[in-house]
């Protein structure tokens, strides 16, 4: 079993891609339209960017990872060539998504978007690369399915925390800049703000970066096994390990499809709370700028406390069960938005709304994340491919569905535009999400060990 320092250095190493994912889904649009004075579809067209080159990064970088060659005698195997490379080209490129354009700033809208996309898609590559190795670790680093939920836990507890830092250093940010006035809306003049965000985010995150690497080994990949290989292995009386399945096996499997369709389903509402929530507070409630960082900041400090009962609930409920909770809850929120307006909601009922999607959030993610880990089982050969095409099925589907509400927004541009969009797709992706577990076998939840046991 893993020791408490190793589960500790797991949990904060993927803070700085949490920190970074915080800015970008929270904060990029409304960055992009209110302070560099993008339009609503340019400002689409960042972040549509960013999650194509996340999609088609991730599958790549989770194939090389399981299986890559040696290149210039480094090893592609290993997660933590992947995950510290990842992790250098975020800290490198991330500085310049939230800065002026260098040497264009009164260039053409189309120079300017150019100049900005070479820098997102650096960055989402990095990311990605970051990610799947830090995920593919889990299946590394323990057969147990206790543990390994337990690990994701932790991870996404420190996800929470992450996003909370986020949206307390913006609320400290923003209260010093603007003296205190609430009133205060984001404008040109709040780049430097931004910048001090983004410095603090990239210092923290580079520490607990470093503590991963020095807390956290990585277990040597046990290698592809041929047919004769394992006919061999059985005539010799030796313990046979799991074989890596092949591509075309993977592909072949309905139950990829449906671990596809509820990690899609959660991350599309994770995803669209992160970047809708404050358009929809300053756009349509048309609340002071401070709401922008309070009440996100609300939403994860009731993530925070369920994602410390979220791996119980999975222990004593399962998964289909814990998942549909989760679910209900989020839709009941989604229709709170739709239905409600006014003084009271605006002042008080809001900070509800926050309460309950952030519970939401932290008991869908850790339940999807626990049943993509359900279903690599024991072949870790493929742990990072099939991570990575988890997160490309997440990322494109993201990405389309953000252009999609911005080029409607473009069009159609009412005031209550974002108050629709935020409950349409919220309840709509956990619905999506809620159908795909519900329809398929009951993951089995009984660790090797015991499975051993009970066939004893």
């Amino acid at each position: 079993r893993l020791n408490w320092v190793s589960k500790l250095g797991y949990g904060v190493g993927h803070v700085l891609n949490d920190l970074c994912a915080a800015m970008w889904f929270t904060y990029v649009l409304i960055f992009y339209s209110l302070v560099l004075g993008f339009g609503a579809f340019d400002a689409g067209v960042v972040m549509l960017v960013g999650q194509i080159a996340d999609a088609l990064a991730t599958p790549v970088i989770g194939i090389l990872s399981d299986r890559g060659p040696k290149c210039c005698g480094i090893n592609l195997r290993k997660r933590k060539v992947w995950y510290i490379t990842g992790s250098l080209l975020v800290v490198l490129t991330v500085p310049f998504l939230y800065s002026q354009c260098l040497g264009c700033t009164n260039a053409s809208p189309i120079i300017q978007l150019v100049y900005y996309n070479v820098f997102v898609v650096l960055f989402q590559f990095g990311w990605a690369a970051a990610q799947v190795a830090h995920l593919a670790f889990v299946p590394d680093l323990t057969p147990d399915e206790n543990e390994r939920t337990f690990l994701l836990s932790i991870r996404n507890t420190f996800t929470v925390l992450s996003n909370i830092s986020v949206y307390f250093v913006a609320f400290g940010v923003l209260e010093i800049t603007t003296n205190g006035k609430g009133e205060a809306r984001l404008t040109p003049e709040d780049l430097t703000k931004f910048q001090y965000i983004i410095l603090i985010i990239c210092g923290v995150g580079a520490i607990t970066t470093i503590f991963f690497c020095i807390t956290v080994k990585e277990v040597s990949q046990v290698p592809l096994l041929t047919p004769d290989d394992e006919q061999q292995n059985i005539n010799d009386d030796a313990t046979v390990t799991a074989p890596r399945r092949t591509i075309s096996g993977l592909f072949s499997s309905l139950s990829l499809y449906q671990v596809a369709g509820v990690y899609m389903g959660t991350r599309i509402f994770c995803n669209v709370i992160q970047s809708l929530v404050p358009l929809y507070l300053h756009i349509t409630l048309q609340l002071d700028t401070q709401s922008i960082a309070i009440i996100p900041f609300v939403m994860y400090v009731s993530s925070f406390i369920t994602s410390l009962i979220s791996g119980w609930l999975n222990g004593v409920c399962g998964r289909k069960i814990t998942y549909t909770l989760g679910a209900i809850v989020c839709v009941g929120a989604s229709v709170w938005v739709w239905l409600d307006h006014g003084y009271l909601y605006n002042t008080y009922f809001i900070y509800v709304v926050a309460v309950l999607f952030g519970g939401a959030t932290s008991i869908l993610l850790v339940t999807a994340l626990a049943v993509t880990a359900d279903h690599i089982g024991d072949d870790t050969g493929n742990s990072a491919f099939l991570y990575g095409i988890m997160s490309f099925v997440d990322k494109l589907s993201c990405g389309i569905v953000i252009i999609v509400i911005q080029a409607l927004q473009k069009s159609i541009g009412q005031k209550y535009f974002y108050r629709d969009s935020l409950a349409i797709v919220c309840a709509a992706s956990a619905v999506v999400g809620t159908v795909s577990l519900l329809t398929m076998k009951g993951p089995n939840r009984v660790n090797r060990g015991q499975e051993n046991e009970v066939t004893t």
